[in-house]
This record gives structure tokens, sequence and C-alpha cells, in this order.
């Protein structure tokens, strides 16, 4: 299958995405929009969220879901992994402490999506 980059629109940005075989393009959607929920809770400014390849689907990966799963008593395994990285502003400094470096650009923060076999995925973890 050839992988193509589409476009997505989430609160006036646009979001750059693979469309391929194993991460169907609502599947990459409902991440964007997970990742970028999360980055305005933060208060930060996303620039980029990008899918970060079919080749990030390993067991690896899917093991290292598990394993996070097992820690926070989670019962049932995942089967497939995605993976996305994003760039982002941090949030002006507004007198508050805050575990950012204040009006700062991150690049390459990751963000682990489990898979369950129902059609579920789960968002894991994120940092460096």
């Amino acid at each position: 299958m050839k992988k193509f980059l589409l476009g997505t629109i989430i609160s006036g940005f646009l979001l750059a995405h693979a469309h391929v075989q194993a991460i169907s393009p609502e599947n990459s959607c409902f991440a964007f929009q997970t990742i970028a929920q999360k980055l305005f809770e933060w208060n930060c400014t996303p620039i980029r969220i990008q899918y970060g390849g079919d080749e990030l689907n390993n067991a690896e990966n899917v093991a290292y879901m598990n394993d996070l799963a097992e820690s926070q008593g989670f019962e049932r395994k995942f089967s497939a992994c995605m993976v996305f990285y994003s760039d982002f502003r941090s949030p002006k400094d507004n007198g508050q402490l805050s575990a950012w470096n204040f009006d700062s650009i991150y690049e390459n923060y990751s963000w682990y999506f489990g898979f369950y076999e129902d059609g579920t995925w789960k968002l894991m973890t994120w940092g460096y």
C-alpha cells in the first residue's frame, strides 16, 4: 500500500499524518484529537503532531504498553501500538509553578497508544 500524507484540521491547526494500512484515518484522528486535547489542557500550543510509522507497531512496543498496563492494574492485554510525535510551545509564564520551561518549543515529544482487540485505543504514556 502506498503511503501518502493527509491533513486534519483540529482547533485551527493543520496536523499532517500518514494514511497507512495498520492505522486507519479514524484511529489517527482519535490520536490527534487526544494529543491536542491534552496539550490544550496543559495550555500548550500544538505545532506538529505526526504518526511515528508502522515500524513502531512492533513486539517490543506492544510489550512496553502491556508492562505499563500491568503496572497500572489493567487486566486486559494490548495487541498493537501506535506512536506519535509532537512539537509544541509551552505556556508563557503566568506566575504559577510549572513542569515546563515557559514559552519554549518542545520537539519530538512522544505519545504511546495501546490497542485492545475490541477496537479501543488507550493513551498510555507521553514524554521523552
